[in-house]
């Protein structure tokens, strides 16, 4: 299943926003992105960025989990 997710690189959280539906995306976890978004530690400084990506499962575990996220939101 595809997901796309946003990815603090720099606390190593993420947050899957999207399930791929057939054709279409379904939003998911919009109950959270406010909180997510307002609880990173680096928001407020100069070029802050989160990543943003559409992964399948097995390439998501692959580039983050393995490489050491540490934040799982339900999905």
């Amino acid at each position: 299943m595809n997901r796309k997710y946003l990815v603090d690189s720099t606390t190593h959280e993420y947050l899957c926003v999207a399930l791929k539906d057939g054709k279409g995306w379904v939003e998911n976890n919009q109950k959270s992105l406010k909180s997510f978004m307002s609880s990173r530690p680096d928001k407020n400084k100069a070029g802050f960025e989160l990543l943003s990506g559409e992964f399948n499962d097995n390439a998501f575990f692959e580039k983050w989990i393995r490489n050491g996220t540490n934040f799982l939101f339900q999905y």
